[in-house]
């Protein structure tokens, strides 16, 4: 008898998830939620205060967030108007 194969359950950001925002999967969008494997990409990125760095697809901007600490100016692009509204509210401070 075959094996009936569960449905993944998709994982969704809970800051997301209590604005209603929706993942799409035509844009292959995932969020990066763990600051350990934000920190260590960043850190073997070798970034330096000096650097403008480019993001693409930030999305809600967990890793945005980190750059900003390291570099002189982040340039991110985002296709996602409602991630933009998300990233522009979370870096409002740090500039």
């Amino acid at each position: 008898m075959p094996k009936i194969k569960a449905e993944k359950k998709s994982r969704v950001h809970n800051e997301i998830a209590k604005q209603g925002i929706q993942f799409n999967k035509d844009f292959g969008q995932h969020i990066l939620k763990n600051p350990l494997i934000i920190t260590s990409m960043l850190d073997k990125a070798g970034l330096r205060p000096t650097d403008v760095a480019l993001e693409i697809g930030p999305g809600t901007g967990n890793m945005t967030i980190k750059i900003l600490d390291r570099v002189k100016k982040v340039i991110a692009c985002e296709i996602d108007t409602r991630l933009v509204a998300e990233l522009q509210k979370r870096v409002q401070d740090c500039q």
